[in-house]
């Protein structure tokens, strides 16, 4: 093969596509006429599914859902990795568990902070800690896939990135040359998006005669079992999730009630870890009273 001058013109495999379901098209449109005049001739009659009778109140039950997670609240996380909450230097950051809670405690008292909690508030906190960087960036992961605040994942990519940093320190990287290769689809050349595109609703417009082939019945027979599939996946699902809150590893929860300062002192009443865990994070959720059920319930509070 050799160079030769390009020419841009339309891609022939695509006009050969569209060719072959113009004829359909062409026919489609006038039945449409047609159909619509017998659709008028119709007289429905319809019969309502038992199962309606049973559901009924579930418009309460979606009403109730949305009053259980839409509560507004604030969350505060502090681990190692924060200025002014971590001790140490550079690369060597850590956190005790009882400096977590006070850290804790001490921001329940920031009066600088626009978005701090006031009156009467409930609260739950979350403790968990480890003796080793690698357990608390394994530990990190666990939480940061139930609770995806950003905090929590920043300090979740940090440990990670210690981690990587301690196993390759003595690896020198390589560099690629100039000119990288670059992942592409086809599409995201404009022309080729927009003739598939053009092609494309020809198809699916013929597509559509197409299915007409099968009969009514096989159709209701098939929406039939699709819609029980989909009942019984939805509530596997929920099975499934339930199933990943079992197990909790290095972590306790504590519920307090009151004023900020009230909330501060519950924190620090008990020491579930000593000084020897030293790296630790700890999230505080708080709320108007009756807000929290969900994180209560999740945490078995």
């Amino acid at each position: 093969m050799t160079w030769q001058s390009a020419e841009i013109q339309f891609p022939l495999s695509a006009q050969s596509l569209s060719d072959a379901v113009d004829a359909t098209l062409a026919q489609g449109s006038g039945e449409i006429t047609s159909a619509l005049a017998r659709l008028g001739d119709i007289s429905p009659s319809f019969a309502i599914n038992p199962t309606a009778s049973t559901a009924t109140g579930s418009a309460a039950n979606q009403n109730a859902l949305v009053d259980l997670f839409g509560a507004d609240m604030r969350a505060l996380v502090v681990h190692p990795y924060q200025e002014g909450v971590g001790q140490g230097e550079s690369y060597s950051r850590h956190l005790s568990a009882p400096n977590a809670q006070q850290a804790l405690s001490a921001k329940l008292g920031d009066a600088w902070d626009n978005y701090k909690p006031s009156g009467d508030l409930e609260a739950v906190c979350v403790l968990f800690a480890e003796q080793t960087l690698a357990a608390f960036a394994t530990r990190l992961k666990a939480v940061c896939g139930l609770f995806p605040i950003s905090e929590l994942c920043e300090a979740e990519h940090r440990a990670e990135q210690l981690l990587r940093l301690e196993s390759e320190k003595s690896v020198l990287p390589g560099a690629p040359l100039g000119g990288h290769w670059r992942p592409r689809k086809l599409t995201q050349l404009q022309t080729a998006r927009s003739a598939s595109q053009a092609v494309g609703a020809e198809i699916a417009s013929a597509y559509g005669y197409e299915v007409e082939n099968t009969s009514p019945l096989q159709e209701l027979q098939t929406l039939a079992a699709k819609k029980q599939q989909y009942l019984d996946q939805v509530r596997a699902e929920t099975a499934s999730l339930a199933a990943q809150f079992v197990g909790t590893g290095n972590t306790y929860s504590l519920f307090a009630t009151g004023t900020t300062r009230e909330i501060a002192n519950q924190v620090l009443a008990s020491k579930p870890f000593d000084h020897d865990h030293v790296f630790s994070a700890a999230m505080l959720f708080a709320a108007a009273p009756g807000e929290l059920t969900i994180l209560r319930e999740l945490f078995g509070l």
